[in-house]
């Protein structure tokens, strides 16, 4: 009894087993389906409770419609990336054993791929299509990023509002295209795209291609028939389409329909020159000359399938005997004899009295301006072009006989590339003083009381050399164009009176300093109240890229002999003793002897009555008379003038200066009051300086010789 209840358990067993392996609700399959969540794809996972053998994935639009995605997985998880966003998906997971029989399956599931966010989807652009391409369907092609989702829009009219027609997405080896098949052909249609996105608070919107809307056709006739007209022949010519094998050319001398003939029943090419016309003998006609006209359609063909006609177009042709040939001998040239510069044209003549012309030119831009028109001068001027611009200038001949029709042409290339002449601006004949041998020195100076008493008078404490810069003429100037790049400038030169100037040199600088004189080229003349020397004329040019400016306007200068500017005396000196044994208040004036003063002279005036400071100086060869200027105090301010000193012989000269009845507020020099009131004497500081006159050269001055001298600081003789 026992053995045969176990035997029953085990077939029972068994059967609960087979009921399991082979029942399909025998497994509860829990499954997750995304929702809106991902714009990557629709994710799917499910709970693996048993040791299933595989998995398919049943996929469909409608829940009642669903078929196989996936077949044979063995993970519990996988994302569907076919799909478009903002569509709604439903899915099944269904479970297999090892022997291939359905053990469990899912519930259906809803999924929803969602938009990419707004602001990272792109506007569509670049719409086109392919017109007139095929009879059965449009294509429709942009530009955009293959991770957004379009929309396709279309409209049978340009000014009716566009309707949604598809939602399109796209893997990353597919072509951003969509092709329409609900056309009609012949019949033209309006489209446009939008990228497809998801804003924050989930609500979608879109970014509509810019523009009008595209047109396309499922037409295929010819588009873009056009004619260009020849000397002796008509072009046609039209776009091709792509899919037509061959076309025929039709051709009627009037607009009727019915006057078309075929003329062409085969070419492969989309284009045709027609020169085999009736006719191409121009007439005037009601005041004006016409050619005649002619007028073309063309069919095309392709699989068999003929087009209609495409639009008409008129063109006509010229006759060759009314196209004159170019005019000869054209030239352009520059002419930069004076600035702003001209550009002159000329060419021969065509000897007929029905010939004008035309001058045009075209620029970088490519544009055609006409310059002049039905002239008949074979010569003209006009201003020079911009700098480094360049130019093709055009001349033809116009038959007027033929309603002014346009000859050949001949043309020049012009570039401009003449610089500016340079702005002069500055013409120096350098007479330029300056500082030379400055010497730090400290030479005591001595004067002999007439009561015995031996006091310091002063001290100098520098003294210096003006030399002057000369034999030149300095001319300065500035280049007119601030943007041209003047690789040098050059120099000519001319005496005033002459006719031809002389190159001097090439400079990279704004200015130049001629010395280039002989001693007869700046040999001066005259008298006193006219002495001048010779006057020299300058012009400047500017080069770049070798070519040359037009001269300056002319700069005018004259330079100063070197040999007629005499040496500085070859010292300068306050004498170092008075005159020995003369009186106070004597009318002595003879030389009296003394020791040598600090630069050799020994002699020095007697008194005249008061105490005077006096100046001495080494002799001039060749001078008229000598300056002398003395300057109160420290700054050589104010300098005063004292002339008019003749040459007295010998080498040693005495200046008088100040006696002690000078006391006027602006006196400047050095000088001391009369002995009997020796308490109110004065001390400072004094410049002096001395040159020589050249009286045979308009009394020029020459170089100058100068002292700085300090009075003592104490009274002298018994006074201290």
């Amino acid at each position: 009894m026992r053995k045969y209840l176990f035997f029953i358990y085990l077939i029972f067993v068994s059967c609960s087993q087979t009921y399991l392996e082979e029942t399909q609700d025998a497994v509860s399959i829990n499954t997750r389906v995304s929702y809106n969540t991902l714009d990557t794809g629709i994710h799917l996972d499910w709970d693996t409770q048993w040791d299933f053998a595989r998995v398919e994935i049943l996929k469909g639009t409608e829940a009642s419609e669903l078929s196989v995605l996936e077949d044979d997985l063995a993970q519990n998880t996988w994302l569907d990336i076919e799909n478009i966003p903002g569509k709604e998906y439903y899915y099944r997971i269904r479970a297999y054993n090892s022997k291939n029989r359905i053990i469990g399956q899912s519930d259906i599931h809803k999924g929803y791929r969602s938009y990419r966010s707004y602001d990272q989807i792109v506007r569509p652009s670049d719409l086109k299509t392919d017109f007139a391409k095929y009879t059965d369907k449009i294509e429709i092609y942009w530009i955009g990023d293959e991770l957004d989702v379009f929309r396709v829009y279309r409209s049978t009219n340009a000014d009716e509002a566009l309707t949604m027609i598809a939602e399109v997405s796209f893997d990353s080896s597919e072509e951003l295209k969509y092709s329409d098949f609900e056309v009609e052909q012949g019949k033209i249609y309006y489209y446009k795209v939008s990228s497809v996105g998801k804003k924050a608070d989930n609500t979608v919107a879109e970014k509509m291609s810019e523009g009008l809307p595209l047109e396309g056709s499922a037409k295929i006739a010819p588009k873009g028939v056009k004619t260009t007209t020849k000397i002796g022949s008509i072009e046609l010519a039209w776009a091709d389409d792509n899919i037509s094998e061959y076309y025929q050319i039709y051709r009627s001398e009037t607009e009727k329909d019915e006057d078309y003939e075929l003329i062409v029943p085969f070419t492969k090419e989309e284009k045709y020159s027609d020169k085999d016309l009736p006719n191409i003998k121009g007439s005037h006609i009601s005041g004006s000359f016409t050619y005649p006209l002619y007028y073309y359609k063309i069919k095309a063909f392709a699989k068999g399938q003929e087009s209609g006609f495409s639009d008409p177009a008129t063109g006509y042709a010229i006759d060759p005997a009314d196209y004159l040939s170019a005019p000869k001998n054209f030239i352009v040239a520059i002419d930069k004899s004076s600035f702003p510069y001209k550009l002159n044209f000329s060419w021969d003549v065509i000897n007929d009295d029905s010939v004008a012309y035309r001058l045009s030119k075209i620029g970088g831009d490519g544009v055609t301006n006409i310059m002049f028109d039905n002239t008949t001068s074979p010569t003209h001027t006009i201003s020079n072009e911009e700098f480094n611009t360049q130019w093709e200038y055009i001349v033809q001949a116009n038959n007027n006989n033929a309603g002014g029709l346009q000859g050949k042409t001949a043309s020049k290339f012009y570039t401009s590339l003449t610089p500016a002449p340079p702005i002069v601006k500055t013409s120096t004949t350098n007479m330029r003083t300056f500082l030379t041998n400055i010497q730090d020195v400290e030479v005591v100076s001595r004067v002999y009381w007439n009561w015995g008493r031996n006091e310091n008078v002063g001290t100098t404490r520098l003294e210096w050399h003006v030399t002057s810069e000369t034999g030149n003429i300095d001319i300065t100037w500035d280049k007119r164009m601030f943007y041209e790049d003047i690789s040098h400038y050059t120099v000519y030169r001319r005496r005033q009176g002459a006719t031809k100037f002389e190159k001097m040199t090439n400079t990279d600088t704004l200015v130049y300093s001629d010395k280039k004189f002989t001693a007869d080229e700046y040999r001066g003349s005259g008298s006193r109240d006219n002495f001048v020397y010779p006057f020299y004329e300058y012009q400047i040019t500017a080069t770049t890229g070798g070519q040359e400016s037009a001269p300056s306007s002319l700069l005018v200068g004259s330079a100063i002999n070197p040999d007629d500017v005499l040496p500085a005396p070859d010292y300068v000196t306050v004498p170092a003793h008075w005159a020995n044994s003369v009186g106070f208040g004597q009318p002595f004036t003879k030389w009296e002897p003394g020791p040598l003063s600090p630069k050799g002279a020994n002699k020095i005036r007697g008194k005249t009555g008061y105490n005077h400071m006096y100046l001495a100086w080494g002799d001039v060869p060749r001078i008229s008379t000598y300056r002398v200027r003395h300057s109160r105090g420290a700054g050589q301010l104010n300098w005063v003038n004292n002339s008019n000193y003749p040459i007295k012989g010998g080498n040693i000269y005495s200046v008088q200066w100040f006696n002690n009845n000078d006391t006027g507020s602006s006196m400047t020099g050095l000088y001391a009051y009369e002995d009997s009131i020796a308490w109110m004497y004065s001390k400072d500081s004094a410049s002096f300086d001395v040159g020589p006159i050249n009286g045979d050269a308009g009394y020029l001055l020459g170089d100058v010789r100068g002292i700085w001298f300090d009075e003592p600081h104490s009274k002298p003789g018994w006074y201290q």
